[in-house]
């Protein structure tokens, strides 16, 4: 065998070798990868492209894609603060194929407008996080604190202007407690999505906005709007100069989770896919990049907890919603 030959042969063993190692590390990756009942489900998302939850659910869908055995691609079903989705996915099989991205929002709608399919049909699976939630002006905005934003609804009633994402959203009802608390009068203007609430403030029809800091970061970081309070208990990481509500004198705080449910019907092997997998993908770096970013606070909860939760938390909305006439008893 020449010197030419055997180099020609060496290089190709290498090359070959090279290859298996890369075809081998990929079985791998694809052997640590929890297994699912389905190749692909539709993540359903209420809000429109660009709002909080639309972020938080392709983030998540993405971070999926890379732990579970599974394509994971998210849809934007908006329509009746949610009513749509929750419909759509009420019909859907119990298999995993199709599941849902979730804020209070989805339960807000339950009890305001009474859908034909509402949240005790739908079935919690996991809790991912609680969100911070802030209150943002457009950067050259005369409001420089909340209490600025309070005093001038006190001057002049309805003239200042809020606004919110869907009707059923959180944001909603952290208005009607504002205003409650304050003794103001604010005009509320819905949207379908926080998206679409920024760019009501960007264009000057409303004054100020209610919104999360993942959907906020992009306009924030390009000095387009400026935060004044967040409804923590605390300072945010990310925003150490941003007061919260109570230190300027209005005992709000509000929590904003963040989960994923399916049908009514869906399977054990679903559930504990999503078990499994949460707490791997709250420690992949890109997704925790992306959430600390974000200012999400990880709060994981399995299924049974997270099931808990969500009755616990339509009880007292329900309550809230009754002391407030906002529906019936």
């Amino acid at each position: 065998m020449t010197t030419k030959t055997l180099c020609k042969t060496t290089w190709k063993l290498a090359a070959l070798a090279s290859f298996a190692a890369v075809a081998m590390n990929g079985a791998a990756l694809a052997q640590d990868k929890i297994p699912y009942p389905v190749s692909t489900s539709t993540m359903v998302m209420q809000s429109s492209p660009g709002s909080g939850g639309d972020l938080f659910l392709r983030a998540v869908a993405d971070a999926a894609n890379r732990h579970i055995a599974a394509n994971f691609a998210v849809e934007n079903v908006t329509g009746g603060s949610g009513a749509k989705a929750m419909a759509l996915l009420g019909k859907s099989r119990g298999d995993g194929s199709m599941l849902m991205g979730v804020s209070p929002t989805y339960v807000n709608t339950s009890l305001l407008s009474k859908p034909p399919v509402g949240y005790s049909d739908l079935q919690p699976i996991v809790r991912l996080f609680l969100d911070s939630v802030i209150v943002v002006v457009r950067e050259d905005s005369p409001y420089k604190t909340l209490k600025d934003v309070v005093e001038a609804a006190k001057k002049a009633p309805n003239s200042v202007k809020v606004a919110v994402g869907e009707p059923g959203g959180l944001e909603t009802q952290t208005m009607i407690e504002l205003m409650q608390k304050t003794g103001t009068t604010i005009t509320v203007i819905s949207h379908d999505g926080g998206g679409d609430a920024l760019l009501s403030v960007l264009n000057g029809t409303a004054d100020f906005a209610i919104g999360e800091a993942a959907e906020l970061r992009g306009q924030l970081d390009a000095r387009q709007i400026r935060p004044i309070a967040a409804y923590t208990e605390k300072r945010i990481n990310g925003f150490p100069d941003l007061p919260t509500a109570r230190e300027q004198g209005i005992d709000m705080v509000v929590q904003k989770f963040r989960g994923i449910i399916g049908p009514r019907n869906v399977s054990p092997e679903v559930i504990k896919a999503w078990e499994d997998a949460v707490p791997k993908m709250l420690a992949d770096p890109a997704f925790k990049k992306w959430y600390e970013e974000g200012a999400l606070i990880p709060a994981f909860q399995n299924h049974t907890d997270f099931e808990a939760f969500i009755n616990n938390f339509g009880t007292q909305q329900k309550e809230f919603f009754l002391a407030n006439n906002l529906i019936k008893g």
